[in-house]
């Protein structure tokens, strides 16, 4: 689905893809909703745990994840954000899913608050710093960086954003 597209991607390839007939896929889900819900919260599940591989409430590891998101998405030839593309084709298409996509991304937005806090507490941002707010921000900044590289095959507004949110919270010191 996130080769391909979801509305492009039907039951039958599913099936074909996963090697297993369509009595196994109804015991699992009753409809392609139930399955678009699981994929989403697969993909949101892999963006967290890569998460846990920085030191996100540091500036180096805040860095490094940063510079492994840009990398990712050349290596992937630029085919956006995990979560953020079924989003996109998700949101209009299936409003009963809507929840689960605001959910997820305030999931991650949490992670990143928490980071973010984590470095209000240690000194590393200033007083006034309001960590769910750079969280959001930042979101909002990969979210972009990802639409406009995936756009552009291009790895520069990636680049840009990334940089621009890193130097927010950097003033935010």
């Amino acid at each position: 689905m996130h080769e391909r597209g979801v509305q492009a991607t039907g039951i039958d390839e599913v099936l074909v893809a996963c090697r297993c007939g369509k009595g196994q896929f109804y015991h699992y889900f009753q409809s392609k909703d139930d399955l678009l819900a699981a994929v989403l919260e697969y993909q949101l599940e892999s963006v967290l745990g890569e998460l846990e591989d920085f030191r996100l409430d540091t500036w180096r590891g805040l860095r490094a994840w940063f510079d492994r998101l840009l990398a990712r998405q050349e290596r992937r030839g630029f085919r956006g954000c995990p979560v953020g593309s079924l989003a996109v084709e998700l949101s209009p298409s299936t409003p009963g899913l809507q929840g689960l996509i605001a959910e997820a991304f305030a999931r991650w937005e949490t992670v990143l608050a928490d980071a973010f806090a984590s470095m209000k507490r240690k000194g590393s941002l200033g007083p006034d710093a309001q960590p769910v707010l750079l969280a959001e921000a930042v979101l909002v900044a990969i979210q972009g960086g990802y639409l406009l590289s995936t756009a552009h095959l291009d790895a520069r507004p990636m680049r840009t954003a990334l940089d621009a949110a890193y130097q927010q919270l950097r003033a935010s010191r």
